[in-house]
């Protein structure tokens, strides 16, 4: 997810190397390392991340939501159809639905966790929807649709934490009604991540319906507020909550990473950049900042 940028989405520029936003505001976008390893979270997927997804949202405009017979539909474009990121039919999910979006997940019955730079005013709060449980059985031909039960509203910002070095970059949501179907995610409340230690991620990338990154290695824990690791992830996964693969707690929370795509010339569409494994890595806010709040 590169560097602080502050772009719209729809004024991306086609350049060799496309830099991914958030609604308001982005902190760049990741990408594949290795082995592509995302999997959309459904019946094949593993009960322990099929009950670790649910408390994982989708977060976006309220302009893209209609309320409907009961449902609440999201409108949305494939990738292949959306302006300036156009994907090759070829990348994995090319043909399903995406749109502008971040991601949060429960730490209280009434309170989320997100990127502070999806969450930057009371504007972003009166603005954006949270959306639990959207996944890929929700596709239909104009984006995705859920029961109404599973939308819910920002009260306030309790915490806003967005510095310029991007060393600190969470924010701490009040919900209007408490989700009592779910249960909140576990924090990492003592000791520290290591080196060796394995890590996996539940989210949504460019929109997608919840999508789990496999297991995958730290690079680099030297600075206190963040720490780096090979997660495929991507614009939209901001806010994704980074499980520990052994003890399952969250260590922190996806905010920054490398550039997500580069132009094919020939076919004039955009392919996922791949890096090779232990290179780089995707920059997560850790969670230890977040717990004398």
């Amino acid at each position: 997810m590169g560097r602080v940028l502050f772009l719209s989405l729809l004024l991306l520029q086609m350049t060799s190397s496309l830099n991914a936003a958030l609604i308001n505001t982005t902190q760049g976008s990741s990408a594949i390392y290795g082995l592509d390893e995302r999997k959309f979270v459904d019946k094949n997927s593993s009960a322990t991340i099929n009950e670790l997804s649910k408390s994982v949202a989708l977060i976006v405009s309220r302009d893209a939501l209609i309320k409907q017979f009961g449902r609440t539909f999201i409108s949305a474009k494939s990738l292949t159809d959306l302006d300036g990121v156009n994907s090759c039919l070829t990348e994995k999910f090319a043909t399903h639905h995406s749109l502008n979006s971040c991601t949060g997940f429960l730490i209280a019955p009434d309170l989320l966790l997100s990127a502070g730079h999806c969450f930057m005013s009371a504007d972003d709060c009166a603005n954006k929807k949270i959306i639990f449980n959207v996944r890929a059985e929700q596709e239909i031909e104009t984006g995705y649709k859920v029961s109404n039960n599973l939308v819910y509203e920002c009260s306030e910002i309790l915490k806003n934490q967005f510095d310029a070095e991007a060393t600190r970059d969470f924010a701490v949501i009040r919900l209007k009604e408490k989700v009592l179907d779910r249960r909140p995610l576990k924090l990492r409340s003592k000791g520290s991540l290591k080196l060796d230690d394995q890590v996996f991620m539940i989210g949504h990338p460019l929109g997608l319906p919840l999508i789990s990154s496999g297991n995958t290695g730290i690079t680099d824990i030297s600075n206190p507020h963040f720490f780096k690791a090979t997660l495929d992830s991507f614009e939209g996964n901001s806010g994704s909550p980074v499980f520990n693969s052994k003890t399952l707690e969250v260590e922190g929370i996806l905010v920054r990473g490398e550039d997500d795509f580069v132009e094919d010339p020939v076919k004039g569409c955009y392919r996922n950049q791949v890096y090779e494994l232990g290179t780089k890595g995707e920059g997560v806010s850790r969670i230890s900042d977040v717990l004398p709040l």
